[in-house]
């Protein structure tokens, strides 16, 4: 009982806003990473929730839903292709691990985002017999064939067997998604189905919005649609294109009643940008009149709707991935509009640099929607960004100068990026010590203000260094080394 009426609590803001909250000082976070159901699983991420939840306000967690290949705890499927929604039994855990988790979240005041996949769906033992919807009261379906796009591989494809050509559905809406079956959501029957589940995953779980998985795979007046019946707080859809018009064209077709992913910052601020060291593609001008962050941040029309992120489970695998450094890309996106969304293995690798920033972040009062100017874009990049409470400079690049700006005093800064806030904010804003590291010709040196646990490994895994020190002095040979302080990790190369 506890339990409910605590979720009733927390969902309640939900019927009040669209599913972009205006002005959100949110800050999400992945909570996964592909395979990593070892590490993020519903029992593991429990134990880091108290943790979490001093720095953000919502968490994204993978697929609950029992996918193809089984529903074993801990196996080797990450659930994008699921088979039996009303079972939440996963490779990420129990049902009841899940109650558990989320329970846990929302006593921590972080709500919890689902990732819904609904494109496409996986037959229990062949192409099409799907295994039936029990929802309890929420309503009952049984899908068939009948609910199957005509242009699925069902239709077109001859190793199909016995189901070749019994896909009895309208024409996809969307693009095709091949390894599974693409389900006809134009059908009065498929769409009950999704609300009903939807539902059931608020009402049963506690589930405080949705992450749309595939959203290219079906147009978006369903995802308009789906969320109209269900009024989550926060609504994201995975439209995965580095097209500012493509995305705002979908963001438009939902009614307005999603956001999209920032795919195109993370291409041309981030990817073609930063990582290159091109500060003048981190920037676009709005309306011909002011230079923005670039993305669908830049616009004034859109940054409510945008989530922002450097890399997801996706990117993080293959060509798309970030391959500049992670600190100034979270400082891009920190002191930036829209909703950042934070990557598991980024948060563990630089936490102390991601929690100054996002308390600098909180401190300046920045949200979606604040006012942010680019006001160096060549040698350099610096942004000035105005929240409810002060403002908030940043400075990345190594030819930043670093000198404190009049009327400002340095919040916090880190490999070639810095944070200044307004001097009314001194008061209000606090910051998380962070270790100096460097290495002076082929010394390492280590400074921090109290004791903390410090490691140094060689790249051929020899442990040069290990344990707690406040100021550490120790010569190296050349070659790679990776030192870990506190919840940090750096990486060297001495020559």
């Amino acid at each position: 009982m506890k339990r409910k009426l605590l979720f009733a609590a927390l969902f309640l803001p939900m019927t009040l806003a669209a599913q972009a909250p205006a002005e959100s000082q949110d800050i999400m976070l992945q909570g996964f990473y592909w395979d990593s159901q070892k590490e993020t699983g519903w029992a593991q991420l429990r134990e880091s929730v108290s943790e979490l939840g001093k720095t953000f306000t919502a968490v994204w967690l993978p697929p609950s839903a029992s996918a193809e290949g089984g529903g074993a705890v801990g196996g080797n499927n990450v659930g994008y292709h699921p088979r039996q929604w009303n079972n939440q039994t996963s490779c990420w855990g129990t049902a009841a691990d899940l109650k558990a988790l989320i329970a846990d979240f929302h006593a921590n005041g972080v709500r919890v985002i689902a990732d819904i996949v609904v494109n496409h769906r996986a037959g229990d033992t062949g192409w099409g017999n799907f295994t039936a919807d029990d929802f309890g009261t929420y309503g009952s379906y049984q899908l068939t064939a009948e609910h199957i796009c005509s242009n699925d591989e069902m239709n077109t494809d001859a190793s199909s067997g016995a189901w070749y050509g019994t896909a009895g559905g309208a024409a996809d809406t969307g693009e095709n998604w091949g390894g599974a079956r693409d389900l006809d959501h134009t059908s009065a029957y498929v769409q009950a189905d999704v609300k009903a589940y939807l539902n059931w995953l608020h009402g049963e779980y506690g589930y405080d919005g949705w992450r749309y998985d595939f959203v290219k795979g079906f147009a978006g007046e369903y995802v308009g649609l789906y969320n109209k019946a269900t009024q989550p707080y926060l609504s994201v859809g995975e439209y995965w294109d580095g097209s500012y018009d493509k995305v705002a064209a979908w963001i438009n077709s939902t009614d307005m009643q999603s956001m999209a992913f920032d795919f195109p910052m993370k291409y041309a601020a981030l990817n073609d940008g930063l990582a290159k060291s091109d500060y003048s593609k981190m920037s676009w001008i709005e309306d011909n009149t002011t230079w923005r962050p670039a993305g669908m941040i830049h616009h004034h029309n859109y940054n409510r709707y945008a989530v922002t992120f450097v890399d997801n489970h996706d990117t993080y695998r293959d060509a798309n991935k970030f391959t500049g450094y992670v600190e100034q890309a979270y400082a891009f996106i920190l002191s930036a509009p829209g909703v950042p969304c934070v990557f598991w293995p980024h948060w563990k690798a630089y936490k102390s640099a991601i929690r100054n920033q996002v308390a600098a972040r909180r401190a300046a009062g920045l949200h979606s929607q604040s006012n942010v100017t680019v006001t160096v874009r060549d040698k350099y990049y610096e942004s000035l960004s105005e929240g409810k409470n002060g403002s908030l400079i940043c400075r990345i690049g190594f030819a930043a100068p670093r000198t404190v700006p009049e009327g400002y005093y340095l919040a916090c800064n880190g490999s070639n990026w810095w944070y200044y806030l307004s001097d009314n904010l001194q008061g209000i804003h606090t910051v998380v010590a962070t270790p100096a590291v460097s290495v002076s010709g082929k010394n390492l040196s280590v400074q921090c203000e109290a004791p903390v646990a410090v490691q140094v490994v060689s790249a051929d895994g020899r442990t040069l260094f290990s344990g707690r020190a406040a100021t550490l002095s120790l010569p190296l040979d050349p070659g790679s080394y990776v030192v870990r302080v506190a919840d940090t990790s750096h990486k060297f190369v001495v020559r």
